[in-house]
């Protein structure tokens, strides 16, 4: 055997390259499955549903897709030792990273020149599926760990020594991050409580705005006695009121001087001087900016973001997702899946961030068929592959409500989805 000459994983059995046959996607009509009507000019339908070994599955797709895959998430076996119903999720470890390594060395060779890889894991092979896809994809192309707090301490676990396990986490690569497509995504948070103002005649020139306590402009709204928000009674029609009105709920922030350009320099000394008074600077191709009293108004506006629908207080996306609950989980899709199912509004983040309509999406571990179902709603084209049986008893059923529009729960009413497109079934041909 020839020296190692770079730092890598090794295990026992990892020179031995499996030998595959070459496979054939054979389509079963009776399970393909369109919309009765075209809802929308956008409808999806050439999307596929594989029965059958994803290794052998991906090798068949390769000579198509290569190259056109925008995004992978899969959630494979996290080898726990443990025994599901739907699944056996415990091999000998050295197998689990074959398993691993080969399907990786496919998916890559899937990826788009700016695609992205999500692969769903929890510690026990965390560090290994790390030391693995920094092997396949390259270390400089790992984007990101995230981390998924999917339950709380709580439970029989809870009364159990030792540290309480609350989280899994989603590791990401980009195919080549010097191409690697991504947006802006946010995530809602509570309200800031730190802007405690509101403008109370907002629709007058901004030199004679008049500030009031946001409790009190609030209570007035309502026709309420101020003292009774102390109670914290509405707490959230409070935080509706400030969302509805988020262009005039506002606090003060310091600036100095040196962190204006010269010209809004001029304007923020003016304030200071005439305490009690908004100044309004003009600055060409960008947002006015205002000042009172030597500080700067900052305008809660900036915060709102529309979050799977809704306009929310929004953050930036960071690597904690703290915030997708899994409440009502085992309803979703209208499929039980113990222990295999992830919500379906956590695909949708991570299709989010690395896709746009009429991407194509694969998932080569389809388990209860959430991804395909998220992207359906989401219009991306999908693929998934499935080698138990739930290929039939669950993904079947659970795609074609989508396709229907029947399905009301996990990412339809954040996608606005209504039904539509269809999608086609295969199975591996037998081998010859």
């Amino acid at each position: 055997m020839a020296a190692r000459t770079r730092l890598e994983l090794t295990w026992i059995g990892k020179d031995t390259t499996p030998r595959l046959e070459p496979r054939i996607l054979v389509e079963d009509h009776e399970k393909s499955y369109l919309a009765a009507r075209r809802v929308s000019q956008d409808d999806l339908f050439d999307n596929r549903l594989i029965h059958g070994d994803n290794l052998l599955a991906l090798k068949a797709l390769e000579q198509e897709f290569a190259g056109k895959v925008q995004c992978v998430y899969i959630d494979p076996p996290f080898n726990t030792g443990q025994a599901f119903e739907h699944y056996d999720d415990g091999v000998e470890h050295s197998l689990w990273l074959t398993m691993m390594r080969d399907r990786l060395v496919i998916l890559h060779r899937l990826l788009h020149e700016s695609g992205t890889l999500f692969v769903h894991i929890d510690d026990n092979e965390l560090g290994y599926l790390i030391a693995l896809g920094d092997e396949v994809f390259g270390r400089s192309n790992r984007v990101s760990v995230i981390t998924f707090k999917q339950s709380s301490v709580s439970g029989p676990k809870a009364i159990n020594p030792g540290f309480v396990s609350t989280a899994s986490y989603i590791v990401v690569y980009a195919k080549q991050k010097a191409s690697w497509q991504s947006a802006k995504v946010y995530s809602a948070i509570e309200r800031d409580d730190r802007y405690s103002k509101c403008i109370d005649n907002y629709d007058e020139p901004s030199a004679k705005w008049r500030l009031v306590s946001l409790k009190d402009a609030f209570a007035r709204s309502r026709g309420l006695d101020v003292k009774a928000l102390r109670k914290g009674a509405f707490d959230s029609e409070l935080d509706a009121f400030v969302l509805a009105e988020a262009q005039r709920v506002v606090r003060t922030a310091r600036i100095a001087p040196k962190d204006v350009a010269e010209d809004v320099r001029l304007v923020l000394a003016q304030s200071s001087q005439q305490p009690g008074k908004v100044f309004r600077a003009g600055r060409p191709g960008k947002d006015d900016v205002f000042f009172l009293s030597g500080e700067q108004l900052i305008f809660y506006s900036s915060k709102v973001r529309e979050v799977n629908g809704k306009r929310v207080t929004g953050q930036a996306l960071s690597t904690i997702w703290d915030d997708l609950l899994s409440n009502n989980l085992h309803n979703e899709g209208g499929v039980d899946f113990p222990k295999g199912k992830k919500p379906e509004l956590l695909i949708k983040r991570c299709l989010d961030v690395a896709t746009n309509p009429g991407d194509l999406v694969l998932d080569s571990f389809g388990g209860s068929g959430t991804t395909a179902a998220v992207a359906h709603k989401m219009r991306r084209r999908w693929i998934t592959i499935e080698l138990g049986p739930h290929a039939a008893t669950h993904c079947l059923p659970r795609l074609r409500s989508v396709v229907d529009g029947t399905d009301r729960s996990g990412a339809t009413e954040a996608t606005g989805w209504a039904g539509g497109g269809g999608f086609r079934f295969f199975s591996l041909a037998e081998q010859r």
